[in-house]
């Protein structure tokens, strides 16, 4: 199985691709193919649609940008959307957060392949590092269940910081259940946008999530 970039629907959404970046990402997936025949990194059909993650990773990009800022990648994985969105933004600083000891294994492997000084990662729990660091902006694409996970993204950013979450058609379902675990937690829904996926018959929505300043 071959990786072959999706680079004209990823400048669709985030601007021009330079070389070297078209380069990285394409290291990137190359080494998600890698690493799957020995590990399990992601799902088979993950594997079958990796050019899909790349896309949806982009799709961020389009709703919120870091800039010259920071992001954290809260629930990694294999690196998605925090990895793409370091190369996409170098001038931006990336913190990958993972608590499974295989995926930081992996994400450290494709930093320094890929030679990115920009991003810093974390072999941390969620739950473990409320109290300890605090982010103005932070995301997470596989939250899982609202009430479970979104307390402990939430006690991790700083007053009147963001959180942005990628939803599916599902996120209609969820809506008042995170609205209400927002509000115990001083935050508040600001904004849903969705965004198409190039070249994909579907789209993301993003929810942002603002903690209200103290």
């Amino acid at each position: 199985m071959d990786f072959v970039l999706p680079g004209q629907e990823i400048e669709q959404l985030a601007g021009t691709l330079s070389k070297h970046q078209a380069e990285s990402l394409t290291a990137y997936g190359e080494a998600i193919l890698a690493a799957s025949l020995r590990m399990n990194l992601v799902s088979r059909r993950s594997l079958e649609s990796l050019a899909e993650h790349f896309i949806d990773s982009a799709a961020l990009l389009s709703v919120v940008d870091p800039g010259a800022g920071e992001l954290a990648d809260l629930g990694s994985g294999a690196g998605f959307p925090g990895i793409v969105v370091s190369i996409l933004r170098p001038q931006a600083h990336v913190t990958l957060v993972d608590s499974r000891r295989s995926k930081v294994v992996f994400l450290k492997d494709v930093q320094r392949r890929v030679g990115l000084s920009n991003v810093s990662i974390l072999h941390e729990r969620l739950e473990d590092l409320a109290g300890r660091v605090e982010f103005e902006l932070a995301t997470a694409r596989a939250l899982g269940d609202v009430e479970t996970a979104l307390p402990w993204c939430l006690r991790l950013l700083s007053s009147g910081g963001r959180l942005v979450l990628f939803k599916g058609p599902g996120w209609s379902e969820e809506t008042e259940r995170a609205r209400a675990v927002a509000e115990q937690y001083g935050a508040e829904v600001a904004r849903t946008e969705t965004v198409e996926l190039p070249g994909l018959s579907r789209a993301t929505t993003f929810v942002e999530f603002h903690v209200k300043h103290e």
